[in-house]
């Protein structure tokens, strides 16, 4: 998993899901342009990316426990809000 992330977010409002994609591709690209210079292409990132409300408190819990089981995953950070949501069904590890 080198090559991608995956996130899961909570936000106040209804936002658009491609505004927010955006804030953190552009929050990102800053920081790595910053620690480790523009890329050959001048971008980090691919043009789109997957984006997609989650429904209800469910989808977020299969959510927030499909990123964290992810095989080979340089590295996980839970919120304490997001071990909140898995320790309130049970789900933790």
């Amino acid at each position: 998993m080198v090559n991608h992330i995956h996130i899961v977010v909570g936000v106040p409002g209804d936002p658009s899901p491609r505004k927010i994609l955006g804030d953190f591709k552009a929050y990102g690209s800053r920081r790595l342009n910053r620690q480790w210079g523009k890329t050959p292409s001048d971008t980090w990132w691919t043009y789109d990316g997957s984006k997609c409300k989650l429904g209800d408190a469910d989808a977020v819990r299969a959510a927030i426990i499909y990123v964290r089981d992810q095989l080979g995953a340089l590295v996980v950070w839970l919120s304490p809000e997001a071990q909140a949501i898995l320790a309130e069904r049970h789900l933790g590890r």
